[in-house]
């Protein structure tokens, strides 16, 4: 069974049939050599008419800068940069770092899960395959591109910063329908879903000590905001045929996770990539001093535009 990308009514996820072979759940009908996942969704015609709502070209980038978080979380390698001079009249830059380290896309490689004994990753490339060729590779997604509509769910100020980013606090399915209504938006299929958490904010805000603090936290026991993590928040972000999803969170979903982990669904079942440490704060803003969701406006220039490959893969 393959799916049509260009068609505007694909099963639920309780509508799937089951792929022989596959792990239960597995959404895996793009084609036997996929490599794009979610991302077939981001058809021509979609692309056409994100463009559209551009009219202006405005552009708002998304990254933090290479050295942010400083020190990195979950004990990762910090950026490097070295300027190499060539000469009186020249320079090479030098660059080292973990892709995982700030503002980042989590690939198809990135997150697997136990299948029969061997892990297994998205399309049923195995470890094997990781190790000894290019199968899964963010390049995949390179030479197709990545531009659609996004939409931003600003739940940070849809909620008055009413709770601290730096707790395992959930943002919840109700939430997110109600933020989405306040903005009048009308979810499509092929949408970039952006969730503003507050985290960047947050950081930003905290002192120098609080951040050295951060870094030193050992095997992975942060606690951090992000999406909830229950079976109606999976059938949210599949029904909804997002091409993919992102946040300005470390982990985009609730951290510590439970025993449910979005990534395994996303990245493995769904092959939904998933953006993580997102800068929003400028297009939030410009957002909220519009007053403009999801209508004619600053939302159709700048949340709804085309999101490109304008971010360090990872």
């Amino acid at each position: 069974m393959l799916f049509d990308p260009s068609s505007t009514s694909l099963p639920k996820r309780s509508e799937l049939p089951n792929i022989e072979g596959a792990p239960a759940g597995a959404a895996w009908f793009w084609g036997e050599d996929d490599e794009l996942g979610r991302l077939n969704l981001l058809t021509p015609a979609r692309t056409a008419a994100a463009a559209k709502l551009n009219p202006t070209g405005e552009v708002v980038n998304l990254d933090l800068s290479a050295d942010l978080p400083n020190p990195p979380m979950y004990g990762r390698e910090p950026f490097k940069h070295t300027v190499k001079p060539l000469g009186e009249t020249g320079n090479d830059d030098l660059y080292e770092m973990n892709t995982q380290s700030g503002s980042q896309w989590d690939g198809f490689r990135h997150v697997g899960l136990k299948h029969h004994g061997k892990s297994t990753f998205y399309n049923g490339i195995t470890q094997d395959d990781i190790n000894n060729s290019h199968k899964m590779g963010l390049d995949a997604w390179a030479r197709h591109g990545i531009a659609g509509r996004g939409v931003l769910l600003d739940n940070w100020s849809h909620t008055n910063h009413s709770y601290d980013p730096f707790t395992s606090r959930p943002i919840t399915l109700q939430e997110l329908h109600a933020c989405a209504k306040a903005q009048k938006i009308d979810f499509q299929y092929g949408d970039i879903l952006i969730i503003r958490s507050g985290w960047v904010s947050a950081y930003h805000d905290k002192p120098r000590e609080d951040r050295d603090a951060l870094g030193r936290v050992k095997d992975f026991a942060h606690n951090f905001v992000g999406v909830e993590q229950t079976q109606e928040m999976l059938d949210f972000m599949y029904d909804n045929y997002f091409s993919a999803v992102a946040g300005d969170q470390p982990g985009f979903e609730c951290w510590p996770p439970g025993e449910l982990s979005l990534h395994r669904h996303l990245l493995p079942l769904w092959g939904t990539p998933i953006g993580e440490m997102w800068d929003l704060e400028r297009l939030a803003g410009m957002c909220k001093e519009k007053g403009q969701y999801g209508k004619t406006g600053l939302w159709d220039v700048i949340s709804e535009t085309i999101i490109a490959d304008a971010f360090r893969f990872g």
